[in-house]
């Protein structure tokens, strides 16, 4: 029988905040030098030993097997913001809260809240101008908060929650960060300012939660979105479910339905304006299929080059750049031995990356995802939504989000860069994308000649 190996640590470590300082200064190239070595090292978050998974085939054993729950630094900081919803819960209770937020996103569902999606994307773009500058950023955010709040939270006081949600996420997502890599609750204590503006933008979120509940208590919501399953759903002793257990759920879904899809519109974006030939690609695609008229959810499985481009996206900055998990048990993992109670981290953003995998991987390749050219090794490495029985539930409402809201930009505006601008990566608690606002340029369609809003051709 062959002896499990031990596990060496990654080089860079100090004395009493371990690798904190290479990870608060550069964590993505941190975890890139780090993929190059053994399938399983150890790093240090102060004093809170870690173990990263470094391999595609070692991160999805941990990401499939029971062995390993919910835990680690990363999803304990998420329990700060979303508590003990359908994100962040234990395996034990994760079976109970997936079968009463499964039939949301059942494609049946999806497919009931396509208009809806079109329709937000529709008027969002209506405020768009010829020669404005666009915050991408900021706009997603505003655009998938309004998708979550008409067909997940749909009550009133969801709409606030939503907006509150999309203004306090980069400020939320900050704190949560320091929060990880510095777990002593006295230092997030401090009145400073940051940790002030922390706890503000929470407040603010928290003081939405009571009257979205109060409303669908009170009938005043539409009953057949997400929150009116939760709100009907029973525990093992057949009661309702608790203020707190609501509470959680409608934090989850609010941090996960804006940030992601948002975060993932604005890395495309950018993306798109960093490169014209996928940008042309695109809209010849989006011409073709489309010829100028609204997407619907029929569109979505004909618009494959748009998808790819998504996906490939999706690979180079995954909003969840980091995964974590806890043994719950002693274990081995690619020939390494895994203690029981250890916090291990699976990187996402580095497993994305891997030559071995993905040639060229710093490359904007959408292609690479043709299913002529998708390889096994691919497929087992792209871990943007996670893995297993603990997969992102909500991955085909948004990806349909996503589809729909980038043909909807790109078959009419084009995006273009404001000099000097370089798009670099913000590893918060999510990866977010940094760089200069957008110009709007009206796109116009081969063959047809672009009027403005007055009629005059161009």
């Amino acid at each position: 029988m062959r002896v499990a190996e031990k596990i060496r640590p990654v080089a860079g470590g100090v004395p009493v905040v371990g690798h904190v300082h290479r990870l608060a200064r550069d964590p993505l190239k941190f975890l890139l030098r780090a993929r190059g070595g053994d399938a399983v090292a150890a790093v240090r978050i102060g004093s809170r030993p870690v173990l990263l998974v470094n391999d595609a085939q070692a991160a999805r054993q941990v990401l499939v097997s029971a062995v390993f729950d919910k835990g680690g630094p990363f999803m304990d900081t998420a329990r700060l913001l979303v508590g003990n919803g359908v994100i962040t819960c234990s395996n034990a209770e994760h079976r109970r809260q997936q079968a009463v937020m499964r039939p949301a996103f059942h494609r049946d569902q999806v497919a009931r809240f396509a208009p809806v999606m079109s329709a937000c994307a529709l008027e969002e773009l209506a405020h768009w101008r010829p020669g404005g500058q666009i915050d991408v950023e900021s706009r997603m955010y505003a655009l998938a908060a309004q998708v979550v709040a008409r067909t997940l939270i749909a009550a009133p006081a969801g709409r606030r929650a939503a907006d509150v949600m999309a203004a306090a996420l980069p400020v939320l997502l900050e704190g949560m960060f320091r929060r990880m890599l510095v777990p002593v609750p006295l230092v997030h204590r401090l009145p400073l300012p940051a940790n002030r503006r922390f706890e503000r933008a929470r407040a603010r979120l928290e003081e939405t939660i009571p009257q979205i509940i109060a409303q669908y208590r009170a009938g005043q919501a539409p009953g057949d979105d997400l929150l009116s399953l939760v709100m009907a759903a029973m525990d093992d002793d057949g009661r309702p479910l608790s203020e707190r257990e609501v509470r959680d759920q409608i934090m989850s879904v609010l941090a996960a339905g804006v940030e992601t899809t948002a975060s993932l519109l604005a890395w495309t974006l950018h993306a798109l304006a960093d490169h014209p030939e996928v940008e042309q690609t695109l809209g010849s695609e989006l011409d073709r299929e489309l010829g100028g008229r609204t997407p619907v959810y029929a569109d979505v499985q004909r618009l494959s080059y748009t998808r790819r481009v998504l996906t490939e996206v999706l690979r180079l900055w995954p909003p969840t750049w980091m995964l974590s998990r806890i043994a719950l048990e002693p274990t081995t993992v690619a020939g390494f031995a895994v203690p029981a109670g250890a916090d291990v981290i699976v990187s996402p953003y580095a497993l994305h990356r891997d030559p071995a995998v993905f040639p060229e991987p710093e490359r904007l390749d959408p292609d690479r995802w043709l299913p002529e050219r998708t390889t096994a090794a691919q497929r087992q490495a792209f871990t943007a939504f996670g893995g297993g029985r603990r997969k992102c539930l909500g991955e085909h409402y948004g990806m349909t989000e996503a589809v729909l809201a980038l043909a909807m930009i790109s078959s009419r505006w084009q995006l273009r860069k404001t000099p000097g601008a370089r798009l670099r990566p913000h590893p918060r608690f999510l990866l977010t994308p940094q760089a200069g606002p957008l110009t709007t340029v009206p796109r116009s369609r081969a063959g047809h000649m672009h009027q403005d809003r007055f009629g005059h051709s161009r």
